[in-house]
């Protein structure tokens, strides 16, 4: 390899076991000739974007990202904004919900396989997901996200999660951010795809996504692809217990089992509503709200806005597999 090459590692120093990360990428850089690598911890105040331009000021050109969904977000919304496809994100999965490593194949738990695979794996192009926002209190703002972004209870439920909580038994405990969010309102949203004509929905969440698999094999948005222009839409809205019942049917055994045949996949598509689940896709989703209502971003709550426009961004970011 060209010793132009040099990987940095920006990593969650709490979810970490840094003597095993550091033994995995010296095992591939040092015999390969690499510059130095560069070590980058994140903080509360600094969750890996700043890493990123420090990373790129010294001339990474393989960035590690070892930690959850949020800092790797923060990477990512830094390389696309950067505009630099010619350095590549690699994932070592240490957070809750892994959400890009576990629709990318990453396997998780097996810290040299991620390592090996993020610093000399196939280089893919995939899109992300940009959110233009509007806050309840008129401020706006722009982001970028590359797994899920939800809109309603999907959020208030992030919002409710404790933190410590979730570092200590993962996914789980947003079940606790979910009772806290109880009893689970409606919101009203007024929702347009591709311009076509504004749909008023009635719904729990909203969700966006370039990624459809979650944690338990579940799957809200089972046709989203990684590198496929658009963004899929899950609009979640049941109304009492036997939607609820349908619901989770549609969502795991039904995705693995019927979806993948042309019978079974007519029927689902068919029998959807938004009582239950309804799918949409497309490069550009409009939504505004009645009130104010919450939003979060691969796991992170940005607080309330009134209206957020999501578009799809084909190819911005490189990564290795």
């Amino acid at each position: 390899m060209s010793s132009t090459q040099r990987a940095a590692v920006i990593y969650y120093p709490g979810r970490v076991d840094r003597k095993k990360l550091v033994a995995a990428v010296e095992a591939i850089t040092l015999p390969g000739g690499w510059e130095p690598t560069l070590w980058l911890a994140t903080s509360d105040s600094e969750t890996g974007g700043p890493q990123t331009l420090r990373a790129l000021a010294q001339n990474a050109t393989h960035i590690l990202v070892s930690g959850g969904d949020g800092t790797i977000r923060g990477v990512a919304e830094a390389l696309v904004i950067s505009g630099r496809t010619d350095v590549t994100m690699g994932i070592v999965p240490s957070g809750t919900g892994n959400v890009l490593a576990r629709n990318l194949g990453v396997e998780l738990g097996n810290v040299q396989r991620a390592v090996t695979a993020g610093l000399t794996g196939k280089k893919y192009s995939v899109d992300v997901g940009r959110a233009d926002l509007v806050f309840a209190n008129g401020e706006l703002d722009q982001r970028f996200f590359t797994g899920i972004a939800g809109v309603g209870l999907d959020a208030r439920i992030m919002q409710n999660t404790n933190p410590a909580l979730k570092r200590k038994i993962g996914w789980i405990a947003y079940i606790e951010g979910g009772i806290k969010a109880l009893p689970a309102k409606f919101d009203r949203l007024l929702v347009s795809v591709d311009g076509r004509e504004p749909r008023r929905l009635k719904l729990h969440s909203l969700l966006v996504g370039n990624a459809g698999w979650l944690p338990g094999n579940i799957s809200l948005m089972p046709d989203a692809r990684l590198d496929d222009g658009v963004l899929d839409v899950a609009a979640i809205g049941p109304r009492r217990i036997w939607n609820w019942i349908d619901f989770w049917s549609r969502v795991t055994w039904q995705n693995k089992v019927m979806r993948p045949l042309s019978l079974g996949r007519r029927w689902m598509d068919s029998t959807a509503n938004l009582k239950t689940i309804e799918n949409l896709c497309g490069a550009h989703i409009h939504v505004l709200s009645e009130k104010p209502v919450d939003i979060q971003l691969d796991g992170d709550p940005l607080g309330k806005i009134v209206k957020v426009d999501f578009n799809a961004v084909p190819r911005a970011l490189s990564v290795r597999v």
